[in-house]
Parts: C-alpha cells; structure tokens; sequence
C-alpha cells in the first residue's frame, strides 16, 4: 500500500465520522476505540477514493481502445 503524507480533505473526514457514526448506532465500536477507529477509517476513504480513481481512468482508457 502506497503511504501518502497529504493532509485528508474534510470530504474524507466526513465520509469517516459517517461510517463511524454508523459503527456506533450498530454498537460494533467502543468508546475507547473511537480515536483509533477514526484514524483507520481516514485511511480507508482516502484509499476508496484512490481505487476509484484508478477504475474510472482504466475504464476510460479501454473504452477508448474499443472504439
């Protein structure tokens, strides 16, 4: 896994606070591994977002091919 050392956007805090937010309504999170969790999940978007990114520029280019 590449490690980026940028700042996360506050686009990648917001979708985290949710996916943690959910985790606590479900109670599959304790307060204690709150901060933990949200570091993780910080993680977890900025590397969704990079996936997505990676897909749509792959499809994009064999869509091309095809044409």
């Amino acid at each position: 896994m590449k490690i980026i050392s940028t700042a996360y956007s506050s686009k990648h805090s917001l979708r985290a606070l949710r996916r943690i937010h959910k985790m606590i309504i479900r109670g599959t999170i304790s307060w204690v591994e709150l901060h933990k969790m949200y570091r993780a999940m910080l993680h977890l978007e900025r590397y969704m977002e990079r996936l997505t990114l990676q897909n749509r520029a792959s499809s994009k280019k064999a869509s091309r091919k095809s044409k």
